[in-house]
């Protein structure tokens, strides 16, 4: 779904429309009885009844959102209305301004909420019959003002059709921008938690299959080993376990004692009866625990391991401790795992930690320790934030190019005109000139700073104080009896030069800088002209216009800056709910590819010894498990970052070697490109089993380059079959003498060529 911002914005459109039309409602339907003469009140006031249950039922309308249908009967209600002043004698008591107001907020208003076209329509019929009704009442020859004031109403339809259009394309870039930044979040989501799927599934394999595996590879399991049935069973169901989604909660007490019964461990169990937490970190912290419960089992040389369990679903602890000969950290090599991966690694993915304590002789603590802070997905806050700040800043930037644009207008298209031709009646024009300048120089300002993306920031104070204070000036040399008349152009224009300035800023200070300019009129009405009912309703009627207008704009500002937030919350819950389907339709496609992987090689291996038909002490089976469990460490090394993939998995294809207690040299020469996965596997197969099978000593080389890359092992082993390599490009020899075997894997990562792919593969055996 794409416009989650223009569709808020059209939302919008429709209840601001209804909401200024009904807040200027008031004023409006004040001002006419107050400029009515006492014979003209009554009728004047059931005028301004209709008026007023016409606009509550037409808000009501549009705020409910049922489309634009009346807005013809609007138009046709409006010129009612207006065609009162043939019986309310309005023309000659020229009270006609507040019928000028209606129309006025009414063609501006339909701007927001309908097509250009009908806007248009509208806009066109509504001030043009209004123009035309106070022609036919004798407008012109009472006061031509009265007609010609009325088209104002089309300058301000022009004027909100523009600056909705402006405000409109912002909302609409608002939107592809948003959509792109949550679509590489959400790739970037997908893509790590893919990730954390496959290191998940490799530490599951670490803490059963490969375990299993390389205990009877390395012969330290015996045939009537009670517990290797139960566990090789237990392997296999968790790598069937492929599909389906996991629950939502699971008993952390419920699986930690079915972990501990499979142990053949002596337990001391200290904890509540039940304990339910998110599914993953229930899962995490009893595999965390599941792993030290192994490792006591296999090298603290006690089977007695004391748990403790406490807190609740928000914190909680568990302690496994046992009292047996204990380890040292520097002893540990880096390709072990267990502690890395399977403990700490598990309880950091889910937000907690992990504290191992132990020393030779002194037994070992592992400490398990969880809090629910509510953590949002790695980088997920900070893009959330950056991508609401985009939509913000896109929706606010075409707000202020449509204010600066109708600033504009209303400064250098209608009050420069006006202050020209008025200029002989002005008692000082330089200083009308002065002030007018000050307005000229702030607008400019505007555009440059709209332009290269910066804001007013410090000088924004000064600036508001400048044009207060060039509105002053103008005020002081205006004529006596001027003030909110067609001489009056300041009255206005002051008003869109000082919002540019504030938009950006809370809604109170547009409104502090409005009824300070406004008091700066009405002081200067009252001081120096003297107030008369007509001269305050005709400052009532300027008013309503000189401010409504900019203050529904500073409205405006208000709400898009939440408006852009709720757009970004709406395509970011659309995105999480997509990018949640699809980590849960590609994990499991990948742990169905892992399982098929593994179907032909671990799973015979663990189905015979989980049913007896295959006996740990024979070498041939020991041989195939110390196999399987160098290819899964290899795996295991797969999903880590490293500089030298090749050379970080031939380290772990060497630790099952030397955990037999055979020596083997490493050595590497040269540097060379990073080959595929695929052809990692076929360079360091021939190495895996060759040294499952070294008898005392092995050495591994390296040599490598841009044009060839060349593994090769020497090992005091029996003879061996070798497999044909997958990958083109790869291939492999194998020299035997006597008890020495002599094989080399090869890869021309530049020379592809037909040779190598029709004949890949080559052994020659010398005895």
């Amino acid at each position: 779904m794409a416009g989650e911002a223009a569709a808020l914005l059209v939302r919008f459109g429709r209840r601001y429309a209804a909401a200024v039309r009904l807040a200027t409602l008031v004023p409006i339907c004040a001002i006419a009885p107050f400029r009515a003469p006492a014979e003209q009140l009554a009728s004047t006031l059931v005028v301004v009844g209709v008026a007023a249950v016409w606009t509550c039922g037409f808000a009501w309308w549009l705020r409910a959102g049922r489309g634009n249908a009346l807005v013809a009967v609007d138009v046709a209600v409006l010129l009612g209305l207006f065609g009162s002043v043939f019986w309310t004698d309005a023309v000659a008591d020229k009270n006609t301004g507040w019928l000028r107001l209606l129309v006025t907020f009414a063609c501006a208003t339909y701007q927001w909420h309908t097509s250009p076209v009908a806007g248009g329509v509208a806009a066109v019929a509504a001030g043009g019959g209004a123009v035309g009704l106070l022609v036919a009442a004798g407008a012109l020859e009472v006061d031509a003002s009265l007609a010609t004031g009325t088209l104002w109403a089309l300058s301000a339809a022009v004027q909100a059709r523009a600056a909705w259009i402006l405000v409109s394309r912002a909302a609409k870039q608002a939107d592809l921008m948003a959509a792109e930044a949550l679509r590489a979040r959400g790739e970037a989501l997908l893509a790590a938690a893919v990730r954390a799927e496959e290191r998940e599934q490799v530490n599951s394999l670490h803490d059963t299959a490969a375990t299993t595996l390389l205990m009877v590879g390395l012969g330290q399991v015996r045939s009537d080993a009670a517990w290797l049935g139960p566990q090789a069973r237990r392997d296999l169901g968790r790598l069937r376990s492929v599909s389906g989604r996991a629950p939502e909660e699971a008993d952390l007490v419920e699986l930690l004692r079915t972990d501990l019964a499979a142990t053949q461990l002596t337990v001391d169990f200290d904890g509540p009866g039940r304990l339910r937490l998110p599914f993953h970190v229930a899962r995490a912290i009893t595999d965390a625990a599941g792993e030290a419960f192994t490792n006591v089992r296999r090298h603290s040389g006690t089977k007695h391991v004391t748990v403790r369990l406490s807190g609740d679903a928000r914190a909680l602890r568990l302690d496994v401790a046992d009292r047996g000969k204990g380890f040292s950290a520097r002893d540990v090599p880096g390709t072990r795992r267990g502690v890395r991966e399977s403990i700490r690694g598990r309880m950091e993915r889910v937000g907690g930690t992990a504290t191992i304590t132990s020393a030779a002789g002194e037994g070992t603590q592992v400490l398990l320790e969880w809090r629910d802070v509510g953590a949002a997905p790695v980088g997920d806050t900070v893009v959330k934030d950056v991508v609401e700040e985009s939509a913000r800043a896109r929706l606010g930037r075409g707000l202020r190019v449509a204010t600066l644009v109708v600033a504009m207008i209303g400064v250098f298209g209608i009050a420069l005109p006006t202050l020209v031709s008025n200029v002989h009646t002005y008692d000082t024009p330089l200083a009308q000139f002065g002030a007018f300048a000050v307005l000229g120089v702030v607008l400019i300002a505007e555009a440059v700073l709209v332009v290269r993306g910066r804001s007013w920031d410090r000088w924004r104070g000064p600036v508001i104080a400048a044009v207060l204070a060039a509105s002053m000036l103008s005020y002081v040399s205006l004529p006596d009896g001027r003030t909110s008349t067609g001489e009056d152009w300041m009255f206005a224009a002051a008003t869109w030069a000082g919002l540019v300035v504030v938009l950006e800023r809370p809604l109170r200070a547009a409104a502090l800088f409005l009824l300070g300019h406004e008091l700066i009129a009405l002081l200067h009405l009252l001081l120096f002209e003297g107030a008369t009912p007509e001269s305050l309703a005709r400052f009532a009627t300027g008013s309503v216009t000189v401010i409504g207008f900019p203050l529904c704009v500073a409205v405006v500002a208000t709400v898009l800056r939440s408006l852009g937030t709720a757009a970004v919350a709406a395509r970011r819950e659309i995105e999480r709910v997509r990018v949640a389907e699809a980590v849960a339709a590609e994990t499991h496609n990948r742990r169905q590819e892992r399982f098929a992987e593994l179907s032909a090689t671990t799973v015979p291996l663990l189905e015979g010894l989980a049913d007896g038909s295959l006996s740990p002490e024979s070498p041939a089976v020991q041989r195939s498990c110390a196999i399987e469990a160098a290819r899964m460490r290899r795996l295991f090394a797969e999903s880590d970052e490293a500089a030298n993939p090749l050379l970080h998995e031939l380290r772990h294809c060497v630790d099952v070697a030397d955990r037999k207690g055979v020596v083997v040299e490493l050595d590497s020469r040269g540097q060379w490109p990073t080959p595929p996965v695929a052809v990692r596997r076929d360079l360091t197969e021939a190495v895996l089993v060759v040294l499952a099978g070294a008898a005392s000593r092995a050495r591994v080389t390296v040599v490598g380059s841009a044009a060839l890359v060349s593994v090769s092992v020497v090992a005091d082993c029996g003879e061996l079959g070798v497999t044909a390599p997958a990958a083109p490009g790869v291939r492999v020899e194998a020299l035997t003498s006597d008890d020495t075997v002599w094989m080399e894997a090869q890869w021309q990562p530049a020379d592809q060529g037909a040779d190598q792919l029709t004949s890949p593969f080559a052994v020659t055996v010398t005895s």
